[in-house]
């Protein structure tokens, strides 16, 4: 039987409540102000090249094909 005077520990529902408010408050800030909006479209211009260079270092190293040439045809496919 379970011992009703034992205290359990909620520090991982604390730190997850806080990480989600945080997370909550910065996803706010990029929609709701025109700051926001340009960090948001940085960000977003910046991940897709970050997906274009990773794709296209996977692409070359199974294909053989140079990641130059990967990567120019990346750009002409993803705009």
């Amino acid at each position: 039987m379970k011992n009703p005077f034992e205290k359990e520990n909620h520090k991982g529902l604390i730190a997850a409540a806080i990480i989600g408010g945080l997370a909550a408050a910065a996803v706010a800030y990029l929609y709701l102000t025109d700051d926001g909006k340009e960090r948001f479209a940085d960000l977003k211009h910046k991940v897709k090249d970050l997906a274009k260079d990773i794709a296209s270092g996977i692409i070359s190293d199974k294909t053989g094909i140079a990641k130059k040439t990967v990567r120019s045809a990346a750009d002409h496919v993803v705009k």
